[in-house]
């Protein structure tokens, strides 16, 4: 009688639910969606656009940062022989959208004597309030708030460029995901196509040795099975190739296996009704465009309002103490008040007029590029239909010519076998089926990129897109 401790029977019973509760995610292909979501996520491109971003909206930030109140010390200690002061004070300042300055501040000062004079009054404090205004250049909101309009509006164009940036990266990955598919299915096509040269190879031996044909037919099919391994050699570089380029363009490890779906589903084209009414506000290098001729009408308005003097107008009153102890000082019974008009721009304004010329010239570019980049987006589009009905027939005539092909190499084997012919009739047909074969699967992945093509030329293209194309299709494999 044979005994089983408990381990002998707990270990098949963890094994057995290990292989069958819990599968591996290792066997199973990346499919296209998931590819995508790698794509977004962990791509140089992604995190490059998600950095673009993050420093549009610091840039947002430090514009309307300008009108936000600050604190600024009034601190200062000098030193010299036989003389020192000393100023302790605090300032709150704040900027106003019409170009107004208000400051509230509170400072003493004390001066030390030790060259034997006395000083009068060593120590005073005043509080003091500030009124400036900008006549001329600085003088209201729509000036002032330039520079926080223009920031905002380069935020939006990030923005906007960043998600047609995000489109490319999803064609990109489309293209390098069915690269590998394709590569997949032309190896095991190179495969199935070695192993009937071999076949057939068995068969001219067989054959000859019975003295039903001659060695030439051995010859011949010796050849077929050698380009066969050749043409499978390159399938296998060409895979390899296109798995790096996958792995690159995901910032995948190079030990990481790349591994996608076996199989490709048609897409179907999901396009608006009314996309040609729509197509140039869905084009978001279109609506980049526009808000670049938004940036350009600001700073040409500011460029000029630069022409003009840059005069202010500056009203202080103030409470002030003087006193030879801080205690004397802090009394404040002197009332002061000043009104001050001050030139703050230089008369020479080359550089001023330089910049404007320098808007001037960008805006007139941003111009004649207008009516050239609508032209461009509705070809585009246009060339995108063109290129999916292409591929459709494409695809419509490679199936027919597989179904030929297969007749054809079906009746050129019964004719060899019953030795109504050679085995270059054999051979022949053999290389028309495999073309055929590999001409399905290369047209099924051409329907799938000109429909990708089409949404991101209508400016569409996302990862809900993507899967609406795939749950619309007919679920049918490449391979017949």
């Amino acid at each position: 009688m044979v005994v089983l401790n408990k381990y002998q029977i707990i270990f098949p019973v963890i094994f057995w639910l290990l292989q069958f509760c819990l599968p591996g995610q290792a066997a199973e292909g990346t499919n296209l969606l998931q590819a995508i979501d790698l794509a977004l996520s962990q791509s140089d491109t992604a995190y490059d656009l998600r950095d673009t971003l993050q420093l549009s909206k610091m840039a947002t930030a430090s514009a309307e940062h300008v009108f936000d109140t600050k604190l600024i010390p009034l601190t200062s200690i000098g030193f010299r022989q036989g003389t020192g002061s000393q100023q302790l004070g605090l300032e709150l300042r704040k900027e106003i959208e019409t170009g107004t300055s208000v400051s509230y501040g509170l400072v003493g000062n004390r001066i030390d004597d030790n060259t034997g004079y006395v000083v009068q009054n060593t120590t005073n404090t005043k509080a003091y309030v500030r009124v400036s205004q900008g006549l001329y250049r600085r003088w209201g909101s729509k000036y002032n708030l330039t520079d926080l309009n223009v920031a905002e509006l380069r935020r939006k164009e990030q923005e906007i460029l960043a998600e047609r940036a995000r489109q490319t990266l999803i064609q990109n990955t489309v293209q390098r995901y069915y690269d590998v598919v394709l590569a997949d299915q032309l190896m095991a096509k190179a495969e199935k196509s070695l192993a009937r040269s071999q076949k057939h190879l068995s068969s001219a031996k067989a054959r000859q040795s019975v003295g039903l044909v001659s060695k030439v037919d051995v010859y011949r099919a010796e050849l077929a099975m050698l380009d066969a391994e050749s043409v499978r050699e390159g399938q296998v570089r060409q895979k390899e190739r296109m798995a790096d380029a996958f792995r690159e363009l995901l910032r995948m490890s190079e030990n990481e296996i790349v591994q996608a779906d076996g199989t490709v589903t048609k897409m179907v084209a999901v396009v608006p009704e009314s996309w040609e009414d729509e197509l140039l506000n869905t084009r978001l290098d279109w609506q980049a465009h526009r808000v670049g001729l938004e940036i350009a009408d600001l700073e040409i308005y500011k460029a000029k309002q630069n022409l003009a003097p840059d005069i202010g107008l500056s009203v202080t009153l103030e409470q002030r103490g003087d006193g030879d102890s801080i205690e004397e000082s802090l009394d404040m019974g002197q009332t002061n008040w000043s009104v001050q008009l001050q030139m703050l721009s230089p008369l020479d304004t080359f550089n001023e007029e330089s910049t404007l010329l320098r808007k001037k010239m960008e805006k007139a570019k941003l111009d004649r590029t207008n009516a050239a980049l609508q032209r461009k987006i509705k070809k585009e589009a246009r060339s995108a239909f063109l290129d999916l009905v292409t591929e459709e027939r494409n695809y419509q005539i490679n199936i027919r010519r597989l179904h030929e092909a297969e007749m054809a190499l079906d009746l050129a084997k019964t004719r060899y076998e019953k030795g109504l012919s050679e085995n270059l009739e054999v051979l022949g047909a053999e290389t028309s089926f495999s073309d055929a074969e590999v001409n399905i699967v290369r047209s099924l992945t051409a329907c799938n990129l000109a429909a990708v093509s089409i949404a991101y030329n209508l400016g569409v293209l996302d990862r809900n897109w993507v899967k609406m194309a795939l749950e619309g299709a007919d679920q049918q494999p490449s391979s017949p």
